[in-house]
């Protein structure tokens, strides 16, 4: 006759629960390979089109950024290069006018009143206190000149489809000569220049015309300078400019 088994302790014919999770544990593997596979199947065409219309929308958004900041910076540039020419060219006569002076008694400043078919084309002619670098004659070593003849005056254009528009040159004659307001080398500053006009304040009242040697050898008190010109925009439109700029001799 057999004991009884002792409580607790657990009888070797008998499957363990462990060993049950175990086996159970091996079915598993064939469940999970099996979810596996299906995701290793690809996408489905419902998947691949939506895909594609969301690609396609961030495109056109790309697309949209990128040629609205390219229009914007065209349209800058455009503004920029249409605001530039007057400026320069007025700072450039100012910048001259402000080094004018009189070396001696005589006719070293003088400003005439011209008129062409599109408005002033008046003329300017002094000797300036500005540096300048060249040869005063054909084949001398080029040195730099402290005092110089300038001038400013518009000649008829080359171009006939700019018909009444004048070209504005300086002139620049290296030292003084016998003859400060004659000579020297022309440098066209713009081809499209539609009205230069220079008035001369004495103090009392602004003329038009101005000459050191008849004004008891002095400068006017101020000049003031008016410049038109056409710029073209990017369609190819002519747009009209105008500055207008005053300088001042002190006494």
């Amino acid at each position: 006759m057999r004991s009884a088994a002792r409580p607790g302790r657990r009888s070797r014919g008998r499957p363990s629960r462990r060993s049950g999770g175990a086996s159970g544990a091996k079915a598993d593997p064939s469940r999970r390979s099996g979810g596996i596979s299906r995701r290793e199947g690809g996408f489905t065409l419902i998947e691949i089109m939506l895909a594609v219309v969301i690609l396609a929308i961030m495109m056109a958004i790309i697309y949209g950024v990128v040629a609205s900041t390219v229009q914007a910076q065209q349209r800058i540039e455009e503004v920029g290069r249409l605001s530039e020419a007057g400026p320069a060219l007025l700072s450039r006569i100012r910048s001259d006018l402000e080094s004018a002076f009189l070396p001696r008694p005589g006719e070293f400043f003088v400003g005439y009143d011209k008129t062409g078919s599109t408005g002033d084309r008046d003329r300017i002619d002094f000797v300036a206190g500005v540096l300048a670098y060249g040869a005063e004659r054909e084949g001398d070593e080029a040195v730099f000149h402290g005092v110089n003849e300038v001038g400013y005056q518009v000649l008829d254009g080359r171009d006939p489809k700019s018909a009444g528009l004048g070209v504005l040159y300086r002139r620049e004659d290296f030292s003084i000569d016998p003859e400060p307001l004659k000579g020297g080398r022309l440098t066209e500053m713009y081809d499209r220049v539609r009205h230069l006009d220079f008035q001369y304040y004495d103090g009392e009242k602004w003329l038009r015309e101005w000459n050191s040697a008849r004004m008891k050898n002095q400068l006017p008190q101020a000049v003031r300078v008016e410049l038109r010109i056409v710029v073209t925009d990017a369609a190819g439109t002519p747009i009209d400019q105008s500055f207008t700029t005053t300088v001042t001799f002190p006494r």
